[in-house]
């Protein structure tokens, strides 16, 4: 599993993102959005796990609107992973003192705890809504 970019940093890690994403199949992967917060949307903060199309992916919590333009940078993610063929959204909503644990777990557990808690997701959710 390939670890890519900074916590709390949501464009250096997008941009390192955009470069780690050359090789995945994306038909094949499913995409993972790791978050602290269900209700709270407004404040959430999100990890991203991309596993399986030949190469799996993982992100520190660097997305959503608990960063200065994490919100932006969360869109943006989204709709390059649909233009690039992603079809397998899925959400993991975990305690927020659990975030910073479960990332540093080794990868077959790591993945193997994302899939028992995941559910469905529509990619849209993520998008940022026109003011």
């Amino acid at each position: 599993m390939e670890r890519v970019g900074l916590r709390a940093s949501p464009r250096i890690t997008l941009e390192a993102l955009k470069e780690a994403l050359k090789g995945v199949r994306f038909p094949e992967a499913k995409v993972y959005f790791i978050t602290d917060w269900q209700d709270r949307r407004h404040q959430a903060r999100y990890a991203l796990l991309i596993h399986g199309g030949k190469k799996d992916l993982l992100t520190p919590d660097a997305f959503g609107p608990a960063f200065r333009g994490g919100e932006e940078a969360l869109a943006e993610l989204v709709d390059l992973l649909l233009r690039l063929g992603a079809k397998r959204f899925y959400e993991a909503v975990v305690s927020p003192a659990e975030m910073t644990a479960l990332l540093e777990l080794p990868p077959e557990e790591l993945v193997r705890r994302i899939n028992a808690i995941a559910n469905p997701t529509d990619p849209g959710i993520y998008l940022k809504r026109a003011a």
